[in-house]
């Protein structure tokens, strides 16, 4: 194996395991979580909030295992496109309280980045 295809390969199962710790935290809190309410003010159902943490669990155990790398990339994607739209709108605030949402969509946008860099290799 090439000194490239190390560092993809270690990049690859960094961003899986960064989904599947963050999809098993989820779960472990899930009442709390189905409490949380979205930047619009409503909850989301209890059926909805496990279907993104099991996209997040799918998508990272796909990147992690190296299994369908392109489709849990994908589901990444989409799930991360639906969190930062429900949780971290930043052009919902102003001032001091848009700060945390605007360091949450960059974070997420440079996930998605990274997702999208993982398809371009696997394909």
């Amino acid at each position: 194996m090439t000194l490239a295809a190390t560092l993809i390969l270690i990049g690859r199962v960094v961003l899986g395991l960064f989904f599947v710790i963050a999809g098993v935290r989820n779960f472990l809190r899930f009442s709390d979580r189905c409490q949380m309410a979205t930047n619009y003010g409503f909850k989301l159902p209890p059926v909805l909030t496990a279907l993104g943490f099991v996209a997040q669990l799918v998508g990272g155990l796909s990147l992690t295992l190296g299994i369908l790398p392109v489709w849990g990339a994908v589901v990444l994607i989409l799930f991360l496109i639906g969190a930062t739209a429900l949780f971290h709108n930043l052009f919902l605030f102003k001032g001091e309280e848009q700060q945390p949402h605007i360091y949450f969509t960059l974070v997420n946008i440079t996930l998605a980045a990274y997702c999208l860099m993982v398809i371009g290799v696997s394909l």
